[in-house]
């Protein structure tokens, strides 16, 4: 039985490959999927009396992981959906940052993020918290892309975010990619700040960036948590007040790979009310 299963999982792993990554013809990818799933299908109904012999641990253990992989994926999705409609607007981050009480020390700063597109809210609170930020701001997200290396004239997509002094970094890693090992983080530091030097307007605007990397570089992660609303269900409290946040605890964040130095780093803690 758990043979046969693996055989059709396969076989539906391939055709979603044949389809997203390689790009094969569509009736290519059905005539293989057709004729392969017939014969294991074939091969399936005559082990279905297995099943209540032992065939039904490999069901059990394959509902393990199914649930572990739902939990997760349903708590990432509400914590995307909500950075996505509590981001901050150019304007209220211009706001925020003329503010003549907030202390502007040199250096640059750079915030992780889990959001491609906007402003985090964690800026939000961690200016609120700490009325202080760097003259430099650079928002960096971590993207895997599902192909197998990026270029590195691709790696990193950098531009700016409407205020002056604020950028969006996006770097992106293929599924095969060497990432950065610990004590890395300068080459990508000089990565960044070279490539936003090419696409500088002016030159006291690159040289306003190469001054705030001697200055001091300081990098914020965001510890959020997530607690859901007393208004869902039974099922969702319990998927995400218990299951995610118990896989989140035990995770490994994706700005690891970038080999961040501990020392300069500070984590800002958000709670989530879903």
């Amino acid at each position: 039985v758990v043979v046969v299963w693996v055989m059709i999982i396969t076989t539906c792993l391939i055709t979603l490959v044949m389809l997203v990554i390689w790009d094969t013809n569509f009736i290519l990818t059905c005539g293989f999927f057709t004729t392969f799933i017939t014969i294991e299908g074939i091969f399936m109904t005559s082990l279905l009396n297995k099943i209540p012999q032992g065939g039904w641990v490999p069901f059990a253990i394959s509902a393990v992981f199914l649930t572990v992989m739902l939990s997760w994926t349903y708590g990432r999705s509400k914590k995307t959906l909500y950075e996505a409609e509590r981001k901050m607007s150019y304007s209220e981050l211009q706001d925020m940052l003329s503010n003549p009480s907030l202390y502007r020390p040199p250096g640059i700063c750079f915030f992780y993020t889990d959001l491609v597109n906007g402003i985090p809210p964690i800026i939000r609170h961690y200016i609120q918290h700490t009325n202080s930020v760097r003259k430099i701001m650079m928002v960096v997200t971590i993207r895997t892309l599902p192909i197998q290396k990026v270029q590195p004239e691709a790696r990193l997509v950098i531009g700016k975010l409407g205020v002056d002094g604020v950028y969006r970094c996006l770097v992106q890693f293929g599924y095969k990619d060497i990432l950065y090992s610990e004590g890395e983080a300068d080459n990508y530091i000089a990565s960044m700040v070279e490539k936003l030097r090419e696409d500088a307007e002016t030159v006291e605007e690159a040289d306003k960036l190469e001054t705030a990397v001697a200055e001091g570089v300081v990098f914020v992660t965001g510890r959020t948590i997530l607690r859901a609303n007393k208004n869902n269900k039974w099922l969702a409290r319990f998927t995400i007040d218990r299951l995610y946040r118990f896989f989140q605890k035990n995770s490994r964040s994706a700005i690891s790979n970038l080999g961040v130095p501990p020392e300069n780093t500070m984590q800002v803690g958000m709670l989530y009310e879903i």
